[in-house]
């Protein structure tokens, strides 16, 4: 079961200053990093009309086995053989060869999606494939990452694999 904490809470990250990185904070003292390369992305594929259908994609990084700290330097894009709709996603095997060429100590650490709203709140579907997610890899790091990207703002989760502890991240 995924326990998101302080629900009532909410950290947004804005889309300001993309070309710098920026420097998230959790409740738990971890700190993540986000490239430029990454908050581009998110940002490009906001839906900011009716006409935008859901995108997503995985994060790239790695964890530091020093600190604890995450770094996310990298995101698949949306490719062609998902599937999508203006409020629902299922991501193509495509993303998953594309991990393939990643050499360590980068690997998968999450996943990004986009809501149209302007500041996004998980759904009931999020949380439960969020919570597949974790289950499915629970080997690879000891938590993993996920954010949505709204149209004015992206907001990032991070969650402990052994305990399903979701926090939420602030922009420093």
């Amino acid at each position: 079961m995924i326990v998101l904490q302080k629900k009532d809470v909410k950290y947004v990250v804005t889309y300001n200053d993309r070309a710098f990185i920026k420097k998230i904070v959790f409740q738990n003292g971890i700190v993540l990093d986000i490239f430029p390369d990454v908050q581009e992305i998110l940002y490009m594929q906001r839906q900011t009309s009716s006409r935008f259908t859901e995108a997503g994609g995985m994060l790239l990084g790695y964890e530091n086995a020093c600190t604890g700290n995450f770094t996310v330097s990298g995101a698949t894009e949306p490719q062609t053989t998902d599937i999508r709709s203006h409020v629902s996603l299922v991501l193509s095997k495509q993303h998953q060869e594309l991990l393939k060429g990643l050499e360590s100590p980068y690997g998968y650490i999450g996943t990004w999606h986009t809501h149209p709203s302007k500041i996004p709140v998980p759904s009931f579907v999020d949380l439960r494939d969020w919570k597949k997610s974790i289950i499915k890899n629970s080997n690879s790091s000891s938590a993993l990452v996920f954010i949505i990207a709204g149209t004015e703002a992206f907001r990032v989760w991070l969650c402990d694999s052994a305990k399903g502890i979701l926090v939420e991240g602030n922009e420093r």
